[in-house]
């Protein structure tokens, strides 16, 4: 049997407890008391599985009945998921019984999973298909870029850096500012396609761009922000696509607009996207997100004897849905204020160049009027 010196076992920083052959408590020295959180003077007459869980599946019950069984020192890390805590136990037989030696190392389990975590994590952020970096310190010291964020900057590694040594020709447009002011106030900042001149590969020579972004603050132990965690993706594509495509509506609006005859524009799927002034005057109304379904009843169209125009024959239908070639057509407008007038037009379909149909057009014009007269008109 192991005989410990009680004055010896409360004198040291470990926790010691002593148990029978049945699994009884025989002893627990005032470290392990506070260790276990059972500080009560009925602490020798529980069993050890009161302290240490009585579950066959876990490693600390394993080892300890091999200690027993065979006679030899075993050791295992124990977690308490009521304490929040790990111990490392070393268990020493005996013919009588266990002696336990506990020894907290909650801050060293903590920290290697800490470390198996960011490490997990930087794999992780390491492969994403956007742009993530992390800066430390109130001078946004770069700790981490991953793959996707050194490509947008031409392989560069800025690691080690701080934004304004790795970005200088970016002084003065307000990205350092907003740092500074997401790493004072721990207040996260989102920006949606903020325009951006730098030297992307690092040479001095300056690129227009556009990045969708955001700043999230991140804390340390102790709840005080410690740097900035900084998920970007490039936009610069998206928006000059946009960007030319509403020029390129702007001056199709300019265009028709300026047109003597009424137009009609419908995307590929025939809804109503755009209505020019003169066509707006003839109906006497412009709507827009009108599918073909509805044409006949939102802008009043009859038939020359004055019925409902069936939606299947109208010109702009026939035009997106059969992708025919109208011409001459005439049919009837009753206008808001009641007044029925005959128009004529012709509707086809709209080809992109690389022939995939992008929607349809509808001309028209009152019956009877000539060119020169509505010339004269939209002059005047």
């Amino acid at each position: 049997m192991l005989i410990a010196s009680e004055s010896l076992v409360e004198s040291i920083n470990d926790g010691f407890i002593m148990v029978d052959s049945t699994w009884y408590v025989t002893y627990m020295n005032r470290r392990a008391q506070v260790m276990l959180r059972c500080l009560d003077s009925s602490v020798t007459s529980r069993r050890l599985w009161d302290l240490i869980p009585e579950d066959p599946t876990t490693d600390a019950y394993r080892q300890l009945h091999r200690a027993v069984a065979q006679q030899i020192s075993v050791e295992f890390d124990v977690f308490y998921p009521l304490l929040y805590v790990w111990h490392e136990v070393r268990a020493i037989p005996s013919t009588n019984g266990v002696a336990l030696i506990l020894r907290d190392i909650t801050d060293r389990q903590w920290l290697v999973r800490r470390e198996a975590e960011h490490a997990y994590l930087r794999n992780l952020f390491n492969d994403a298909p956007v742009a993530i970096t992390i800066t430390r310190g109130p001078y946004h010291q770069y700790e981490f870029v991953n793959n996707f964020a050194r490509k947008l900057i031409g392989g560069r590694n800025i690691e080690g850096l701080t934004v304004r040594e790795a970005f200088p020709e970016v002084e003065g447009q307000g990205f350092f500012e907003l740092m500074d002011q997401v790493y004072r106030t721990g207040e996260p900042y989102y920006a949606e396609e903020r325009f951006i001149q730098f030297a992307r590969d690092g040479t001095g020579v300056l690129e227009d761009a556009y990045f969708t972004f955001t700043y999230q603050a991140l804390r340390g132990f102790d709840a005080q922000v410690s740097g900035i965690l900084n998920i970007s993706v490039e936009v610069t594509d998206q928006v000059r696509a946009r960007l030319q495509s509403e020029q390129l509506a702007a001056e199709r609006t300019a265009v028709l607009g300026h047109l003597p005859d009424g137009v009609i524009v419908t995307d590929a799927i025939g809804r109503i996207i755009y209505v020019n002034e003169i066509a707006a005057k003839l109906h006497g109304e412009a709507k827009l997100d009108v599918m073909p379904d509805d044409y006949t009843k939102t802008y009043h169209l009859l038939t020359i004897d004055g019925q409902p125009y069936p939606i299947e024959d109208l010109p702009l239908t026939r035009a997106v849905r059969h992708n025919e070639v109208i011409q001459g057509a005439e049919w009837r407008i009753r206008r808001p204020d009641g007044q029925d007038i005959l128009v004529e037009g012709s509707a086809s379909p709209v080809y992109a160049p690389t022939g995939i149909k992008i929607g349809a057009v509808l001309t028209l014009r009152e019956k009877g009027r000539t060119m020169l007269s509505a010339v004269s008109e939209h002059l005047l």
